[in-house]
């Protein structure tokens, strides 16, 4: 019986070893599964935050197309305004300068006043210099009539002398 007493005592020892080691085991687990939720919980802050921070970005994006829009709105209006000013001024330049049909001058004042300082373009008469301050030019077409006479009559007497010879 000593025998089987001795047996029992050892077995109880190695059981007591056995939950010791048990418990130390849990314990670690414990420990490991704390760690856990710790880590679990930081992970479900940090997702929550990204969330967050995901959810102001698309907000942003979404005000950025919508200024994006607007300035492009706002970029064809302007656009508009431009052309629609620069044909106004076009025309209005257009209305100004007289319409040219081909020819270099517009009437016949401007070839009549070609030579004439006091008259400029489109024949209109100039205030500050009349015909009246200047002397007139003169006829240089009657000295040439009288000057192709003289000479014609020149020539003539000369063959009518040369017939009578």
């Amino acid at each position: 019986m000593q025998r089987q007493g001795g047996g029992v005592a050892t077995l109880q020892a190695q059981m007591e070893s056995l939950r010791l080691q048990l418990e130390v085991k849990i314990s670690g687990l414990e420990a490991e599964r704390r760690t856990m939720v710790t880590a679990m919980e930081e992970l479900r802050d940090d997702q929550t935050l990204m969330r967050g921070r995901l959810l102001k970005a698309r907000e942003r994006e979404r005000e950025a197309e919508t200024a994006r829009a607007r300035i492009a709105a706002d970029y064809e209006i302007l656009k508009d305004w431009v052309l629609k000013k620069r044909r106004e001024q076009q025309r209005q330049a257009q209305q100004a300068t007289p319409v040219r049909t081909g020819s270099t001058f517009a009437s016949l004042d401007d070839i009549v006043s070609l030579g004439d300082p006091s008259v400029v373009r489109g024949g209109v008469q100039r205030p500050e210099a009349s015909t009246a301050s200047r002397p007139p030019l003169p006829d240089r077409r009657r000295e040439r009539e009288e000057e192709e006479v003289s000479s014609s009559r020149r020539q003539r007497p000369a063959e009518g002398e040369r017939r009578e010879e």
